[in-house]
């Protein structure tokens, strides 16, 4: 009888002690029953532990540990390989993913609960041990993950081409047809997502079937298809090239102006299931403004041209979400997790973003009009050409941060700065005082000529004015 084995690499590095932990749950055998230690020390270690662990390091890449595991013969009921990766995410706080061969796509599990479809890279050459060596990559996931910053979010059209939805038995040449309207039926799976691309390409599998006209079987399935579709004239999808209109039968011709009711490509679900399910309830509503996604985890979410006015984030999590000319108009975003998001353009405009956390995060181009940013964290975010007019930046931390060509009038500037705030091409007028914060952590007051001087030293030229109904100093 033999024992199972397991491969996983991890993002981070857990500790061993935190390894002897999760694995004695997972297996049921308590840290005594396990042995961990670096993989080519195997042969050292006691053979009596009912789980061994050898790990490796990897020098470069995404991934920075490999996990060899082995359960013992004796152990009747191991758990399942998927089992076991989710264990390990949450229980040492980590991505995993499956080792050792892995297909061209897997699914990461998260430290959230979640897994994420992603692209396995091959492992590069090297040696591995203590000092580390070789590498790996995540060419693509397809929810952001903070482990792997530098992975592309891709939607893998693959995943959703490799999941056929039309029954069995279905015609050969109705095939296509009937794939793309029992997907609309199932509400887009295996993701909720379709990329618009795709959509057009599947319309054109009705020009296959233009000599069936009058069949019941392509009728019924056109009927299907008119319900699940709206026709816009052509707005949301564009409307057939001069070509498609003259090759394209009549059926086809009208179905190319359809769109689906519930439209799959405007967002990307993030990894976490909760997220994801509230986030296409969102999108299976028609977009209403004013909804509520207050405390979900929206994480590495696809939201780009969204528009949420007046929803409700407060607590949520967007961290990692790609927010391109997203609507923010009036949303309260109080304590909303926003680090490392890539927000360039969007509007902010009287949106409560009091404690919210936007460290890294890109802001370029926002329009932040009369936003409020009370005890906001946004050190390291990059502001570069935002319009901060009328906002109230009162304790917000601006250590680190880019404010370059942004344009500010008549804020509250009750800011923290150091020497690392970025602040050439940067114009206005503000009330002040800002803080200034040294390298060993002292603190002076920068207020009126003070601020002024220490602003267009560094390349900007902001005038601080004072508050209306108050006498100049």
């Amino acid at each position: 009888m033999r024992g199972q084995a397991y491969g996983f690499v991890t993002a981070a590095r857990p500790a061993p002690a935190d390894l002897l932990r999760v694995l004695g749950e997972a297996f049921g055998v308590g840290g005594q029953g396990v042995d961990v230690g670096p993989a080519h020390e195997a042969g050292d270690r006691t053979p009596a532990a009912l789980v061994t662990c050898g790990y490796e390091y990897f020098a470069r890449g995404d991934p920075a540990r490999a996990l060899h595991v082995y359960a013992a013969p004796a152990l009747t009921a191991p758990p399942t390989p998927e089992a076991l990766g989710r264990a390990l995410a949450l229980g040492l706080g980590t991505t995993v993913r499956p080792a050792g061969g892995p297909p061209p796509i897997g699914r990461f599990p998260t430290p959230t609960g979640g897994a994420t479809p992603a692209r396995s890279g091959e492992p590069e050459a090297g040696e591995f041990g203590e000092g580390g060596g070789g590498g790996c990559r995540v060419p693509a996931t397809r929810a952001g993950v903070e482990a792997f910053p530098h992975a592309p979010v891709r939607g893998l059209p693959e995943v959703v081409r490799h999941l056929p939805l039309a029954p069995a038995g279905t015609a050969p040449r109705l095939w296509p047809w009937a794939d793309l309207i029992c997907r609309m039926e199932a509400d887009w799976p295996p993701a909720r997502w379709y990329r618009l691309d795709m959509y057009r390409d599947d319309l054109t599998a009705r020009d296959d079937l233009a000599d069936l006209e009058g069949d019941p079987e392509p009728a019924a399935l056109d009927a299907r298809f008119r319900a699940m579709t709206v026709d816009d004239g052509g707005a949301e999808i564009g409307t057939p090239t001069r070509t498609e209109q003259d090759t394209a039968s009549g059926p086809t011709t009208a179905a190319r102006y359809r769109r689906p009711a519930v439209l799959p490509w405007r967002v990307l679900p993030p990894a976490d299931p909760e997220g994801a399910h509230r986030l296409w309830e969102w999108v299976r509503a028609g977009f209403p403004t004013a909804a509520d996604l207050t405390d979900l985890d929206l994480g590495g979410a696809v939201l780009s041209g969204a528009d949420f006015s007046g929803t409700l984030f407060t607590g949520t999590r967007l961290a990692g979400a790609r927010l391109v000319g997203t609507d923010f108009h009036r949303c309260d975003l109080q304590g909303a997790d926003l680090t490392g998001a890539d927000a360039t353009g969007p509007c902010f405009v009287r949106a409560v973003l009091d404690g919210a956390d936007l460290r890294g995060a890109v802001l370029d181009g926002a329009d932040l009009v009369r936003a409020e940013l009370y005890g906001a964290d946004a050190r390291g975010a990059s502001l570069r050409g935002a319009r901060v007019l009328g906002a109230a930046l009162l304790d917000t931390d601006l250590r680190g941060a880019d404010l370059g060509g942004a344009e500010l009038r008549e804020n509250p500037f009750e800011v923290v700065l150091d020497d690392l705030t970025r602040v050439a091409g940067l114009t206005g007028t503000v009330f002040g005082p800002a803080t200034l914060t040294a390298p060993d952590g002292t603190r002076r007051s920068l207020a009126g000529s003070a601020l002024e001087e220490w602003i267009r030293a560094r390349g900007g030229d902001v005038q601080v004015i004072a508050p209306r109904g108050r006498p100049s100093a």
